[in-house]
């Protein structure tokens, strides 16, 4: 983020305590200077002080991230529960389910995603 839209950015955000985040690096006359900046307050960080932070937990992103993926495999214990009830509404003319299809691409995803969570703690 160019210098000019960082102080904007703090004079919109006015001082008010943030939780920072989402960082991005900080850019000025072009080029970056190796420090961050919060993309809420535009609050500057060095990386030790950016790291520091995101290790504390600040990092609410990867909670919505854990969040959502809990939902998903609820979702999906549901769908499996009345897999039967379901099947016969959701066979494709070729006698592939694409309830089964659906399931599969969706636990799949919720494996990458767990792999994601896993890889950042």
């Amino acid at each position: 983020m160019e210098y000019e839209e960082v102080k904007a950015l703090r004079e919109r955000w006015g001082g008010k305590p943030c939780d920072h985040p989402d960082f991005t690096d900080e850019i000025l006359f072009g080029s970056k200077t190796g420090d961050f900046v919060c993309t809420q307050c535009g609050e500057s960080f060095t990386k030790r002080q950016r790291d520091q932070l995101n290790r504390k937990g600040a990092n609410p992103k990867l909670g919505q991230l854990t969040e959502r993926n809990q939902m998903l495999k609820e979702r999906i214990d549901i769908l499996a529960g009345r897999k039967d009830k379901l099947d016969a509404l959701a066979n494709a003319a070729n006698g592939h389910s694409e309830l089964d299809a659906t399931l599969l691409e969706q636990l799949c995803l919720i494996k990458l995603m767990d792999e994601l969570i896993k890889s950042t703690d």
